[in-house]
């Protein structure tokens, strides 16, 4: 980040990463699949904290209450959360940045649908609703977390005050919407 901060994406090459930080470049490419993914490497932290917190979630609490709790269970680093925004603000394409927003997305809505399945034995129709679930769940998860990076606010309770928000606006509908299904 220092690198990025310092002498801009462009400049900045994977050789140049590899020497800050003391790895070969063979090394640097088994972590990361370019030198943009160093700067979505917040969103891969959070998606591996995330999924530990939502296993652990107790079964019969409702699905947007499992999400919400872990998202809440996450320590960030503010420091590497907003200097990677900022990179990304200044100096990605919206292209890439949309790209690995959308892979991240699609990472959280596979996890939730998991955790759902985990929970019960969907039905044909079932492993459709989980489906939509999943992914209105983590579409609604990514807005709350762009919104307050877009804010450029360090403060955790705001963070959660959009989760709570985006995912309440879901909220009645899945949970019905589930019981039915027998998904809950």
């Amino acid at each position: 980040m220092r690198r990025f901060v310092a002498d801009g994406v462009h400049q900045t090459s994977v050789a140049d990463i590899a020497a800050d930080v003391g790895v070969t470049e063979r090394t640097f490419y088994r972590h990361f699949l370019s030198k943009h993914a160093v700067l979505f490497a917040d969103y891969d932290i959070g998606f591996e904290w995330f999924a530990r917190a939502l296993a652990l979630r107790p079964h019969g609490e409702p699905i947007t209450q499992s999400v919400r709790k872990a998202v809440d269970a996450f320590p960030f680093d503010f420091a590497m959360v907003r200097d990677a925004a900022t990179i990304r603000s200044r100096d990605l394409d919206q292209d890439i940045i949309t790209g690995h927003i959308r892979r991240l997305r699609d990472q959280l809505a596979a996890e939730i649908q998991r955790f759902i399945r985990r929970r019960s034995s969907p039905t044909a129709d079932g492993e459709m609703i989980a489906d939509i679930a999943a992914h209105s769940l983590a579409t609604a998860v990514f807005v709350a977390l762009e919104t307050w990076m877009a804010k450029g606010v360090q403060d955790t309770d705001e963070l959660s005050r959009l989760t709570d928000m985006a995912l309440s606006a879901l909220e009645d509908g899945l949970t019905d919407t589930l019981r039915k299904a027998g998904l809950d």
